[in-house]
């Protein structure tokens, strides 16, 4: 049941719908140039079509990427020197014959990303899974990169565990001694 109320006009709506169309009509082309020109991050080169994050823990380097409707045999991932790059591509949509569309924005076509990896880890030794449109890849740390403990002791003191009971090498202190 419809109503003749009137609609007021906000003006901020039209100038929020013209900020929407300009971004649309600019954002394809800035996507093209190196990420040096939109900011600070020089660990990304080239184009950035795939959203990544990338985590590390005191083990391993992740990243991980949404690309739900691919099939894995259609992504490669490689490391050249110290770039990482994963690509592929997504099939390609069918198109609805007698059918007029509201919106369409499902993507087909390829997709790539290149970053550059801290000289910590080892690719060579890297696992990827796939799994409901995540890919995962983890890479290990290089042994010498991972923080360590280091415990300060006194000069010529043996640390022994609390529970544990004097031996014939380590004689009990008598109160005489202290």
């Amino acid at each position: 049941m419809a109503t003749n109320t009137p609609i007021r006009w906000d003006p901020f709506n039209e100038v929020n719908s013209i900020r929407t169309a300009l971004d649309r009509f600019f954002d394809p082309a800035f996507a093209r140039f190196p990420s040096a020109f939109r900011g600070n991050g020089n660990e990304e080169l080239g184009t950035s079509s795939l959203g990544l994050d990338i985590y590390e823990t005191n083990e391993e380097l992740v990243v991980k990427a949404a690309i739900p409707g691919v099939d894995p045999k259609n992504v490669d991932i490689s490391v050249e020197e110290d770039v990482l790059t994963i690509r592929g591509s997504y099939e390609t949509r069918e198109d609805v014959k007698d059918e007029v569309y509201h919106r369409r924005e499902l993507h087909s076509g390829s997709f790539q990303r290149a970053l550059r990896l801290p000289p910590t880890v080892e690719p060579a030794n890297a696992t990827a899974t796939f799994e409901n449109g995540l890919l995962k890849l983890t890479m290990p740390k290089k042994q010498e990169s991972r923080a360590r403990s280091i415990k300060i002791t006194p000069h010529g003191v043996i640390d022994q565990p609390q529970d544990a009971a004097p031996t014939a090498s380590s004689p009990a202190t008598s109160p005489d001694q202290a």
